[in-house]
């Protein structure tokens, strides 16, 4: 079936650029500038209502938010070999690591940025320096999230991490740093990020 992504650069749908590298399969690009507004028009929001990217289109049918699109695209494909089957016993913790980049990783990013003072036991995520413990304890002692095994998971974490240091939230040090130059050495990391470059010079920054 025919995939199409939406994208946008310089944007959280370079995971799912990523991904679709990752699996292999031959996919058409809808590139376009976030500022243009083309995520907000009447076509795009019938697909997506929320009108935000990335969006991925799997024949007619349109798969929104990465967790979803981690594990729809991980499970249609599974030549790629980026996620356990249903029957396997990993596949509950991967399950864990594709929701924990969306769910406990973004808004604790958030929580850091604008300096929220809030109880951890009254907010979903738990608070950042929990957050940053699991992952730093999760890379160090296996060399992918879900046992010795890269998956749809890391693009997922991994793209998360890469834009916390970014934003200057996260360490380049340590066990942390030392898995992102793991993933960035993927030849399918390699290619979204030329991608990227070009699409972005397609359409450059308003100054």
């Amino acid at each position: 079936m025919k995939l199409t992504l939406f994208y946008a650069p310089r944007t959280r749908s370079f995971s799912a650029l990523w991904l679709l590298e990752e699996l292999g399969e031959k996919y058409q690009i809808e590139s376009f500038d976030i500022e243009s507004g083309r995520h907000k028009e009447f076509d795009y929001l019938a697909l997506n209502p929320m009108g935000k990217v990335p969006l991925v289109l799997h024949g007619d049918v349109p798969v929104a938010e990465l967790g979803a699109v981690a594990i729809y695209l991980s499970d249609a494909y599974p030549k790629a070999q980026l996620c356990p089957s249903m029957q396997e016993p990993l596949r509950s913790e991967y399950l864990r690591w594709i929701f924990f980049s969306s769910a406990i990783m973004e808004p604790a990013f958030v929580q850091k940025m604008y300096e929220w003072d809030i109880p951890a036991k009254s907010i979903a995520w738990g608070s950042f320096d929990q957050m940053l413990d699991v992952v730093t304890q999760a890379v160090s002692d296996n060399k992918w999230l879900v046992g010795d095994t890269f998956s749809s998971a890391d693009v997922l974490v991994g793209s998360t991490l890469r834009f916390g240091q970014m934003l200057g939230v996260i360490p380049k040090e340590g066990a942390v740093q030392e898995y992102i130059l793991r993933l960035k050495k993927r030849e399918a990391f390699i290619r979204a990020a030329e991608i990227e470059v070009t699409e972005s010079a397609r359409f450059p920054p308003k100054k």
